[in-house]
């Protein structure tokens, strides 16, 4: 006796999921997760809480409406997505449920979708299957459908789930028929879609799906079977790849970890809710948007044009993507790794799920002869996290210097540079400035988020050092964070940087800070009197304890435009001043000397900074000066408050970026 072939166990089981649904309309739906149905918005009703009976096995049970799409305005056609989640009120017990499949089937793809039809006994629903080909995708009121073709799609079938041979997943729901009782097929909507949906419910939904896979594991049993029998995955790609059960059981794993917060201002487009509905599109949280930048590849492209809501999001957005190059960590399990890490610290209840997840982690990557490369991302951020920071540049074109242009790197150790983005076309000053304003925000959120001060360090040329950067606001739903309150934000000077020449006196004069109280080695630099350039330099040459300036004035205004000039090319490494403020008058009659360690009467800055500093020593005055900005802002300071306005040059000579050709070979055209 012949044995079923592995894809008609797997297309009866699909059927064993399978329900009727009675709402606006009568259609098909299908099991997700235990006591959640997945159908069409056209078929459950659009009005959220809405009762209405579900049959399953011939049996009623009471479901809810928990999220749906809007219904139409004034169009037969529903809006995209289409899509309604019912949860049933008594769900029965232990029932199957299918496994989401959120990439796209290729072309040609074989299909088997299924519902219901009256068609041999009208009034009278019977089961029903489908056997059908991906065909294209066609828009529809703004959204991607599948086309199913070669065969009918009819009426009775709306609801349905749509079974992709090759991956042996659902991979849609059908939505619609091109025309009744023909073979021209119809229209499908990928899962993926549900991410359209309230996110709470979503959320809920898909975590309690991968949990039901990670305990039930008749589906996978079936699906690897029919992907074993010839339409998936060749055996020789598991040699690079992750297998679908070591998919599954991150997947299940993640459904046990934190939820990251939904952001207020990101509801998606197609909540019900009746009239007024936004057509704002739905975004993603910027944490997991953050998290699947920092695992992809550089350059990667935003995930479009489902919102990234959850863990599982990122993980499968990052295995759609073309694999990397042989003998790098795939995408997905890169992200895994950093979920691992970034978790280490959640509660105490989910440290069991974290340490799974970590074991799994090196398990997949040691059979993929991947160990020392995950060992190494799961130790980003223990002993070098102190450490860590983001560096962005803004240089001059060479080809015209009124232009710039800008990158950003995440810096974590000498050995552990990692470039946030292509360098920018050349770009006026003030769109230059708005672009680096851009693109902190993701790199922030990937470093360890706003609210957890990180390192912010600036390499810029001299005539940008005095732009806000302490005062910019770069979450707009959250318009009090600025970002030198929230962050550890230092200027560093560009010319240093593109002049190997002054590495020397640099990094001699860093060593120097090294375990000093600031506020012992700081002096006031002014650039009046006897401390002209030449003099300056003298006095440099001969002391390379000079190591801390409190310059009287801001680098743009002179004298003290002059006396920073010779401070960089002497490899000072540290200097403070407020921005925008011009040079000290002295108002005593008194002279300006070569620097010294003593007090300046003309300057109030510099004797308020040394008290303030008081024991402060060199590696810890980025945290310093972030907390004298927050105090400038307690109801209680004082008009002039020495937080207002700082600004620290901090030049760290071991922390410096990959060196780089002056100017791009193609230089971009001012925007």
């Amino acid at each position: 006796m012949r044995r079923p072939s592995p894809l008609s166990l797997l297309q009866e089981y699909l059927g064993t999921c399978r329900v009727r649904v009675h709402g606006a309309s009568q259609g098909a739906g299908f099991f997700v997760a235990p006591g959640y149905v997945v159908t069409c918005a056209h078929v459950a009703g659009a009005r959220t809480g809405t009762r209405l009976p579900v049959f399953w096995n011939d049996t009623e049970f009471e479901g809810s409406v928990l999220t749906a799409s809007a219904p139409p305005k004034g169009r037969d056609l529903w809006p995209y997505p289409d899509l309604a989640v019912v949860r049933l009120l008594d769900a029965p017990a232990n029932h199957p449920c299918v496994w989401l499949d959120t990439v796209s089937p290729s072309r040609d793809a074989p299909l088997t979708a299924i519902g219901f039809s009256d068609i041999y006994e009208p009034g009278k629903a019977s089961e029903r299957s489908a056997a059908l080909n991906r065909g294209g995708t066609t828009k529809v009121q703004g959204g991607s459908m599948l086309e199913l073709v070669g065969g009918e799609v009819n009426k009775g079938l709306s609801g349905g789930p749509v079974l992709n041979h090759d991956s042996g997943g659902v991979c849609a729901i059908v939505k619609a028929t091109r025309l009744r009782n023909t073979f021209m097929g119809g229209v499908g909507i990928p899962v993926s879609a549900l991410r359209l949906l309230d996110g709470e419910v979503y959320r809920t939904l898909i975590r309690a799906h991968d949990a039901f896979h990670g305990q039930n594991d008749q589906w996978a049993r079936l699906s690897d079977r029919v992907i074993e029998s010839g339409g998936g995955r060749a055996d020789e790609s598991l040699d690079s790849e992750l297998s679908p059960a070591e998919e599954r059981q991150l997947l299940a794993i993640f459904s046990q970890l934190p939820m990251e917060p939904m952001d207020e201002d990101l509801l998606p487009a197609h909540r019900t809710g009746g009239e007024g509905e936004s057509d704002v599109k739905p975004s993603s949280t910027s944490s997991h948007r953050a998290a699947f930048f920092a695992a992809a590849v550089e350059g990667a492209r935003e995930p479009e044009p489902y919102p990234l809501l959850d863990h599982r999001d990122v993980f499968t957005e990052l295995a759609a993507q073309m694999p990397p190059e042989a003998g790098q960590l795939p995408y997905e399990l890169a992200f895994a790794a950093d979920l691992a890490r970034k978790a280490a610290t959640a509660s105490p209840a989910c440290q069991g799920a974290v340490q799974q997840l970590r074991d799994l982690v090196l398990i997949t990557a040691g059979r993929l002869g991947l160990g020392k490369g995950i060992q190494q991302r799961l130790a980003r951020g223990t002993a070098s996290e102190a450490q860590a920071s983001i560096i962005g540049r803004i240089r001059h074109s060479m080809r015209d210097r009124r232009l710039y242009h800008v990158r950003v790197w995440r810096y974590r150790s000498a050995n552990d540079i990692d470039p946030a983005a292509p360098e920018s076309d050349a770009l006026p000053l003030n769109q230059a400035v708005e672009h680096l304003a851009a693109l902190l925000p993701e790199q922030i959120e990937i470093m360890g988020g706003a609210t957890r001060p990180g390192l912010i360090e600036l390499i810029l040329p001299k005539e940008v050092l005095d732009e806000g950067f302490a005062d910019l606001l770069l979450w707009p739903q959250l318009p009090w964070f600025s970002l030198g309150r929230k962050q550890r934000v230092v200027v560093r000077p560009l010319e240093r940087h593109e002049t190997p020449a002054l590495h020397a006196a640099w990094a001699e004069r860093w060593q120097q800070l090294d375990g000093k109280a600031v506020s012992e080695v700081m002096v006031c630099v002014c650039g009046r009197g006897d401390q002209h350039q030449a003099a300056l330099d003298a006095s440099f040459d001969s002391d390379p304890t000079l190591a801390a300036l409190a310059l009287a004035g801001s680098p743009q205004s002179q004298p003290v435009s002059d006396a920073y000039q010779v401070a960089v090319a002497s490899g000072v490494p540290m200097m403070v001043w407020r921005r925008g403020s011009p040079a000290c008058e002295r108002d005593d009659g008194g002279r300006c000397g070569a620097p010294g360690r003593r007090a300046c009467p003309g300057n109030g800055f510099f004797a308020e900074l040394c008290a303030t500093l008081d024991d402060t020593r060199r590696d810890e005055l980025p945290e310093r000066v972030r907390q004298l900005r927050v105090d400038a802002q307690k109801p209680s300071k004082r008009e002039g408050h020495l937080g207002d306005d700082i600004v620290l040059l901090w030049d760290d000579p071991r922390r410096q970026i990959p060196r780089s050709p002056l100017a791009p070979a193609q230089e971009g055209r001012p925007r």
